[in-house]
């Protein structure tokens, strides 16, 4: 049995999506889309959390 190490379940996850397009299950232009939407997800997450702080900064000095 091999040792489990940090990375192993991303690993594990990115096989099974190679092993998925090889089989023709997945097209690469579907994977290439989803990846996309993460990578927007991410940057709107952290765009949306630079906003709440600064407005909640800003509330928290008018209120001083």
């Amino acid at each position: 049995m091999a040792k489990f190490y940090p990375g192993a379940k991303f690993d594990a996850a990115m096989h099974l999506v190679h092993c998925a397009v090889g089989l023709g299950l997945i097209s690469g232009a579907a994977l290439a889309a989803f990846i996309g939407q993460l990578v927007l997800a991410g940057m709107l997450a952290v765009l949306a959390g630079g906003m709440f702080l600064r407005f909640k900064r800003g509330r928290l000095r008018k209120g001083k």
